[in-house]
């Protein structure tokens, strides 16, 4: 005779912890998700409502107003100081990232490359790009096209010597007798 199985132990919230939720009895599976719906009720309750976040919002605008009212004359200055110094730092950087991008697109016109090829060209200097440039077109070059076969026999301007209208007259009484 089987033993009889004994009941999971269960949690403070009523479903055992070990136990996937698909292996619940069903009063268990009813405990698991009351217990989770009741902890996402919380958490959504505890969270702040619109009049709650603008409230906050004033309230740090105007902690911001004061801060600055309470600065002295000489901290004022050093703050817009060093707001100019990193606007300054800022556009420098940029002035020298479109400078780059001139140069490397320069280089690559020059040496025949596509706008995708040039983003790969690597250097900080028109020789070190010119470098990049020639080695990347050594390496990927494509090969040159060979003349596709003429079919249909002699004909157009590539066939003879000379490609006169009298030439071309003189060529069919030959061919054909007439005159």
């Amino acid at each position: 005779m089987p033993e009889p199985e004994t009941p999971p132990t269960v949690n403070e919230h009523g479903y055992p912890d070990a136990t996937p939720v698909a292996e619940m009895a069903t009063e268990h599976q009813v405990a698991y998700w009351k217990h989770h719906a009741r902890k996402h009720e919380t958490a959504a309750k505890a969270a702040p409502d619109a009049a709650e976040l603008e409230r906050l919002r004033a309230a740090e605008a105007e902690l911001t107003t004061r801060k600055a009212a309470e600065l002295t004359d000489a901290e004022r200055l050093q703050a817009e100081k060093d707001a100019a110094d990193a606007a300054r730092l800022t556009a420098e950087r940029e002035r020298d990232e479109a400078r780059s991008e001139a140069l490397r697109f320069t280089v690559a016109a020059t040496k025949g490359l596509t706008p995708a090829q040039a983003k790969r060209l690597q250097g900080s200097t028109k020789e070190e790009l010119e470098a990049d440039a020639d080695e990347l077109l050594k390496d990927f070059a494509p090969a040159a096209p060979a003349s596709p076969p003429r079919a249909g026999g002699a004909r157009g301007s590539d066939v003879g010597g000379n490609s006169s209208v009298a030439s071309g007259a003189e060529r069919y009484r030959e061919k054909y007798g007439k005159n």
